[in-house]
Order: structure tokens, then sequence, then C-alpha cells
């Protein structure tokens, strides 16, 4: 038996990759809610501040709060505002599909079923 204690999937992790050149992809694996808020918000920002192209995937995310579905928001209309592109990739846990669907956020997100997709448009 290790000593190590066990990895928990609702922890909330950020995760910032380049998929390809001038394209970050930030990956929200676990819970996130008001208490991620600002560490995602400021992670969005960054990443939409030097690239092109905001991809941001949601398919290890085990749950999000209104606030979050807020920061997805706000992010979408600053990457306007900046001429990026932006994707918002599900195929995540149904808590997370169920919420953007409830708030009626699906439309607005740019939501792709996978990175591929998202690198593609």
């Amino acid at each position: 038996m290790s000593d190590a204690p066990a990895f928990r999937s609702w922890v909330p992790t950020i995760e910032v990759r380049s998929p390809q050149p001038h394209a970050a992809l930030v990956v929200l694996t676990g819970e996130h809610d008001g208490h991620s808020a600002d560490e995602v918000q400021q992670t969005f920002d960054q990443a939409l501040a030097v690239c092109d192209h905001l991809i941001v995937d949601l398919s290890t995310a085990e749950f999000i709060d209104s606030t979050i579905v807020g920061v997805l928001l706000q992010t979408k209309v600053n990457a306007v505002e900046l001429d990026r592109k932006f994707n918002v990739v599900l195929g995540t846990a149904p808590a997370v599909e169920r919420i953007l669907e409830v708030t009626g956020v699906v439309r607005l997100l740019n939501v792709v079923p996978t990175v591929e997709r998202a690198l593609a448009a």
C-alpha cells in the first residue's frame, strides 16, 4: 500500500497546451466552480493575449457551475473583441453538458465534439 494520497478526480486542474502554432488548448479537469473561476479566467485571458485560437477542452471536467459558465461567456466576448477564434470541446460528464444546455449557452460557445474538429475550424 502506498503512502501517496489517492488521486481524486474532482480536484480541479488547468492544463495549457499548444497543439499547433498560434493555438492554445486549455484543458479543465475535475470540478470547477467559484473557487477556481479567477484562475480559469486568468488562464483564458493569458491564452487569448498570445494566440489566435483558444480551445477550451471540457471533456475531462466532471462538474462546472454557473460561475464557470460566466467565465466561458466572458471569454467568448473577449475572443470576439480581439478577433480570435474560440471553441469549447464537450464529450464530457453529463452534469457539464446539462448546465450548458439548461443555461442555453451551447449555441453561443462554438461547441465542437473534439479538439481535432476545433483545430480544423
